[in-house]
């Protein structure tokens, strides 16, 4: 998702099992965008919650990105962290600023990859990177805005070795000024989890 699309904003985070049934849910609650320079940068409080509601942990993180590199947010990757962190997110990818761009009577959209590395605390010491490839994108318009459907590819890499490969489907709903709404991310096993902006 783009930096400046949840600037300021609560994001809900729910993840259910194949019988539908609530594992986890994540609330976070996103700053206002700072810029500093050549940086972007929001800082993110999440809050944590079991399967019956209960506060589990809290936090805060500071993402940073740099515009001319990408203007991209992670919020896909479960983060392993203890305590207040913060992490420099390098980010390449010459098309992802096209994510939500394209015209109303399009109906299939260009595919789209991300390389992303940690380039701050202990994944840093790791050579943490993931790669990102989002494809069979297709569009179609509501009575709302917009919905998009794709395939989702996550790579996740340690030392250059892929440790885990996770891959969605993938189905975003968007107003008319191209504003997220929801995004729910299904894997294979049905298992799934739902963002709402």
């Amino acid at each position: 998702m783009l930096i400046e699309q949840i600037a300021g904003k609560e994001v809900v985070r729910k993840a259910f099992n194949t019988d539908k049934e609530l594992t986890a849910k994540q609330v976070f609650r996103v700053g206002e965008l700072q810029t500093t320079g050549n940086q972007l940068s929001v800082q993110l409080q999440v809050n944590l919650f079991d399967e019956e509601g209960n506060l589990k942990d809290k936090y805060l993180t500071q993402y940073t990105c740099e515009p001319g590199k990408s203007d991209v947010l992670l919020a896909v990757f479960p983060f392993a962290r203890q305590g207040n962190a913060e992490y420099v997110i390098e980010a390449s990818s010459p098309g992802f600023k096209r994510l939500y761009d394209f015209d109303a009577d399009d109906r299939k959209l260009e595919n789209l990859s991300l390389e992303m590395s940690i380039e701050s605390g202990i994944l840093s010491f790791f050579g943490s990177k993931s790669i990102i490839a989002i494809n069979d994108r297709k569009v179609s318009t509501t009575g709302s805005g917009f919905t998009l459907t794709s395939r989702l590819t996550v790579k996740a890499y340690m030392w250059g070795v892929n440790v885990k490969t996770i891959t969605y489907q993938v189905t975003e709903k968007l107003d008319k000024k191209r504003r997220l709404i929801s995004q729910v991310f299904m894997e294979k096993d049905g298992s799934y989890f739902l963002m709402n902006y």
